[in-house]
């Protein structure tokens, strides 16, 4: 069931992460010396997982782990600051048009999912679509050409490697309690063994919300 749900995240968190440095007390991660805070993940958390239920019930999967989405809602917040920096160093510049949701998409999210926080859910989305529109323009700087229809694929691809080899110098580090290890992947359903006090204060899926709980 956790490789059928994976599949359901948003492609935002299709990066595999390079994780290292230390991370604040009470942070979700740190890049670059920069901090994202527990509360910024607990909001993105709920777009995720309300944008993950609706595409996991289409593929016919009725329950979606918490904790599971949680960890891609952190890999997706670190994921789109580094490519933000990363195009800033590289001099590639990506129109608000190309990743932006219009007035009618916003209001489709609306009425997609009545009673929702529709700017956390189009931030959710947007974000997905920024990373995966820097990813093409770095692989266009890399290469000199242009990205077409049939070499689309191709150019994200090669984007988002540039973006993954950018975490090795963002100094990248996740909290404990997601039990990401160095790449980012899972290390234990339950997080890392290594726990700081303020991490065994963290709430377990049970705990948290009825609005933070995918299933």
């Amino acid at each position: 069931m956790l490789t059928r749900t994976r599949g359901a995240v948003l492609a935002i968190a299709s990066l595999s992460l390079a994780a290292c440095g230390t991370i604040h007390p009470g942070s979700a991660a740190v890049v670059d010396g920069r901090t994202i805070s527990m509360d910024t993940l607990d909001r993105t958390a709920e777009a995720y997982c309300i944008l993950t239920a609706s595409a996991a019930k289409q593929q016919g999967i009725t329950t979606v782990s918490n904790s599971e989405v949680r960890r891609q809602a952190v890999v997706g917040l670190v994921s789109v600051r580094v490519a933000r920096d990363l195009a800033q160093q590289k001099d590639v510049s990506v129109p608000p048009s190309a990743y932006e949701l219009t007035s009618a998409q916003r209001d489709e999210l609306a009425r997609s999912f009545p009673g929702a926080d529709v700017d956390e859910l189009a931030k959710a989305v947007s974000d997905s679509r920024e990373v995966a529109a820097i990813a093409v323009g770095l692989a266009e700087k890399q290469t000199n050409q242009q990205a077409t229809s049939e070499n689309e694929a191709q150019f994200a691809d090669l984007g988002q490697n540039a973006i993954l080899a950018a975490f090795a110098d963002s100094d990248v580090s996740f909290a404990p309690r997601f039990g990401l290890d160095a790449k980012g992947q899972q290390r234990a359903a339950t997080g890392s063994v290594s726990v700081t006090p303020d991490d065994l204060e963290a709430p377990v899926d049970e705990e948290l919300p009825a609005s933070q709980r995918c299933s």
